[in-house]
């Protein structure tokens, strides 16, 4: 059954549940005090459900908000309005080789970061941004996709249909995940969902799935603390790390076996840029120990508040603010990287 069908059966019912009453009390109570309460009750509470009703209306047809993990309805609404993906499966238009030939290609490969996560219009991307900064001489194609990490990254860009003459590899730090998962280091985060018997009320009513989802995304069980904790002792464990740098080095060798040019921007967590630099630093120095140049984001937003930052107080996604100022680099980089011989 479809939403809208039960969202008119309840509001049918309600209001002959709620009318019915009423002329129930008229009809066979009497002028008491007791009847009188009992019908201002029944009108408080049917002030209620018609306000519960609009609000529902109004959650379901124009409120939409990204968050973090896709957790709410908010964000469902969100991906149905922004979120549109060409025949590759990427957040991109779609390329033809009519467009490329004859161009510098720029591919930039990398997660939701790339992708836009949060970002209404693709336009505002750091991606896009660079292309038309590069201007006609350049195309900037986008291979973001919400949870790669650095091993599906690369199996990517390898079946990816159009060779590069610059690749720029985004990376957050949340990236290690599939070195840590090969090494069974599973993250496990806490249960954050309803009780069972208010699961079915959270998953399909816009309205408490909004009130249900904002105090827990907002309050002190949120995900976040535990993610992070995790993320530390990946890093921290040798063999993970080892993994994870052997997949860091296809990325380079690739690049320089297939004489592509390789840039990379490094993204710490943007919702504590000062407790996980040291992360997101590691990957820094990887990079420019075999002299690749690296837009370090952590540096670039150094005493930056995180509300300048971000998409939302529950989507730490890097926002259009950021975008703007990650691309502006990433075109000084470009730039001095073409000047170079190749």
């Amino acid at each position: 059954m479809s939403y809208w069908v039960i969202y008119l059966l309840v509001l049918i019912i309600g209001m002959i549940i709620g009318a019915g009453t009423l002329i129930s009390i008229h009809r066979f109570g009497h002028a008491s005090k007791f009847s009188k309460v009992l019908e201002n009750t029944v009108l408080a509470l049917l002030a209620i459900f018609l306000t519960f009703m609009v609000l529902e209306f109004f959650f379901k047809v124009f409120f939409a908000q990204s968050d973090n993990r896709n957790f709410t309805l908010a964000s469902k609404n969100w991906f149905e309005r922004y979120w549109s993906l060409n025949s590759w499966g990427y957040r991109d238009i779609e390329w033809a080789n009519a467009d490329v030939q004859g161009k510098r290609r720029v591919l930039v490969m990398g997660d939701s970061f790339t992708a836009g996560h949060g970002i209404k219009s693709p336009e505002d991307r750091f991606s896009n941004i660079l292309g038309k900064k590069l201007g006609d001489d350049y195309i900037v194609m986008n291979m973001g996709e919400m949870g790669f990490s650095t091993k599906e990254e690369i199996d990517k860009v390898k079946s990816f249909p159009y060779k590069p003459d610059i690749l720029i590899h985004q990376y957050y730090i949340n990236d290690i995940r599939n070195a840590a998962y090969s090494r069974n280091m599973k993250y496990v985060g806490p249960d954050l969902s309803p009780w069972a018997v208010f699961k079915p009320l959270v998953d399909h009513s816009y309205a408490l799935n909004f009130i249900y989802w904002r105090s827990v995304l907002m309050g002190p069980s949120s995900w976040q603390g535990s993610n992070l904790d995790w993320l530390e002792r990946a890093y921290n464990d040798p063999e993970v790390w080892w993994v994870h740098q052997q997949e860091l080095l296809t990325v380079y060798q690739g690049a320089v076996s297939e004489q592509v040019k390789l840039l990379v921007v490094v993204f710490p967590d943007l919702s504590d840029v000062s407790a996980t630099r040291h992360l997101s630093d590691r990957v820094v120095k990887f990079y420019e120990e075999r002299g690749v140049p690296v837009l370090n984001v952590a540096e670039l937003v150094e005493g930056v508040p995180r509300e300048q930052l971000v998409v939302s107080n529950i989507d730490s996604h890097p926002n259009e603010w950021l975008h703007a100022q990650v691309a502006n680099e990433l075109y000084k980089m470009v730039v001095q990287l073409e000047a170079k011989e190749p």
